[in-house]
């Protein structure tokens, strides 16, 4: 992604008034929630879980992060993020974008799961590292809940990676070199009591096998090794951490009359023993077991949600199914999720749970609509009643900047065009001065 150019007015470059704009440095957020008429009351286990800030909020409008969870009166007290910067943004809004986010977790006790990305780009990967301590140092370990170093790499060889980056991140160790490498620099600057994780999807639990819980394929991904060589070195510290996602299993058909896209939707949005969510957690907490014989290692969902509209990288039979991507069904997968207890029968609980997401955003170069709010210009929540509109179109003192920089455009569009009338006037008086003179000149 790419920041737009000022535009220019009248000839003048706008980008010295744009950069009044918000949001101001160390700005303390005034932005409770979006709006809505649609109230969930039925919240349970808040505490355990949290909300990913996509890289849309993060990059556009961290001024606008809700401080309650959106639909009800409970405060977010945990967030995720991917990254701390990207080569791809104007570094000289990065300082500000910090210190807007610092100051919305000193305000709110916010804990941050912060993530450091992994690539085929060594030199990108290093600058995001420099970046991300930084944004540590800024933060400070009383709001750091834990650390990700790379996040779904088990993906990389379907994403059109080179096959020399993919055998060089898992055949030859890269990976987990860079992984040790980060978190003795993260001990070294304070955050040593701090869990460490790397984010896999719960793809990496259907792929094991009786000897090898995890998938382990040479050539593609060798993420049982990875997490045995993890908790062989950090014990209890090392979190095993899923991305599940229900929305996108490919277990769910239409064949009916016993599978239709009624009973893909119910299963697919509850969570409750039998449902998928739930299938996903119970195989992990087994699988983690095969691997570390004991029950004591956290379980963290990284993310889980919905998409609405219908997301692009939706390839299943769901994607001819129109209500699986309705409003209607982000809002039951919503609302299940938020009074969902914890509760996995059978095999210990999960210990916290990411939201999956605030604003929608693209994935891997592709569109996708997991946001509660559609973007940073939306003030309204997308599950409301039809017909639903904010009350007002923006609030909160994260918007002052922005008033002021309406303020300071009109005032200088004002001058332009006051000093465009007075030069046109001059011109004129001028020109009949002229002719005066050429017809004086002509009747002598």
């Amino acid at each position: 992604m790419s920041t737009a150019p000022a535009a220019n007015v009248f000839g003048i470059n706008m980008s010295s008034f744009a950069s009044l704009g918000w949001p101001f440095s160390g700005e303390v957020h005034d932005f409770e929630q979006c709006f809505t008429d649609v109230k969930l009351n039925d919240v349970q286990a808040m505490s355990k879980k949290g909300i990913t800030v996509d890289d849309i909020t993060m990059r556009y409008c961290p001024s606008r992060i809700p401080e309650l969870w959106p639909h009800t009166k409970t405060s977010v007290g945990s967030m995720r993020l991917f990254r701390t910067w990207s080569k791809d943004w104007p570094d000289e809004r990065r300082l500000d974008v910090w210190s807007t986010m610092v100051a919305h977790a000193k305000k709110n006790d916010i804990k941050f799961l912060v993530g450091t990305p992994i690539t085929c780009n060594v030199e990108s990967d290093e600058q995001d590292w420099d970046w991300t301590k930084e944004f540590l140092r800024l933060l400070g370990p009383a709001h750091v809940m834990g650390f990700a170093v790379g996040n779904e790499l088990e993906l990389l060889y379907t994403q059109g990676a080179h096959h020399d980056c993919v055998n060089s991140l898992w055949d030859e160790g890269r990976l987990w070199s860079t992984f040790t490498d980060r978190v003795a620099e993260l001990d070294g600057l304070g955050f040593d009591q701090v869990p460490v994780t790397s984010v896999f999807t719960a793809g990496i639990v259907y792929s094991g096998d009786v000897h090898l819980p995890f998938r382990n394929v040479p050539g593609k991904a060798l993420v049982n090794d990875f997490l045995s060589n993890a908790v062989e070195k950090y014990g209890y510290r090392y979190v095993f951490t899923f991305n599940i996602y229900p929305y996108f299993d490919p277990t769910l058909k239409i064949a009916p009359p016993k599978y239709t896209c009624e009973s893909a939707i119910r299963i697919a949005t509850c969570f409750e023993d039998g449902c998928l969510a739930n299938k996903a957690l119970v195989l992990a907490r087994q699988k983690m077991y095969q691997l570390t014989a004991n029950h004591t290692q956290r379980l963290w969902i990284g993310e889980i949600g919905w998409s609405s509209p219908q997301a692009a990288a939706l390839s299943t039979e769901m994607a001819q199914c129109k209500d699986f991507s309705s409003l209607d069904t982000l809002h039951l997968f919503y609302e299940n999720f938020l009074k969902w207890d914890f509760s996995v029968g059978g095999v210990r609980d999960p210990d916290f749970a990411f939201y999956f997401t605030l604003r929608d955003a693209l994935n891997f170069g592709k569109q996708e609509y997991f946001g509660l709010i559609a973007s940073c210009n939306s003030p309204v929540c997308k599950i409301a009643s039809a017909g639903f509109t904010s009350p007002v179109a923006l609030r909160g003192s994260s918007m002052n900047g922005l008033r002021l920089t309406f303020i300071f455009s009109g005032l200088a569009l004002l001058l332009i065009a006051i000093c465009s009338i007075l030069c046109a006037a001059c011109r004129a008086k001028s020109s009949a001065k002229g002719a005066e003179s050429d017809s004086s000149s002509e009747s002598s």
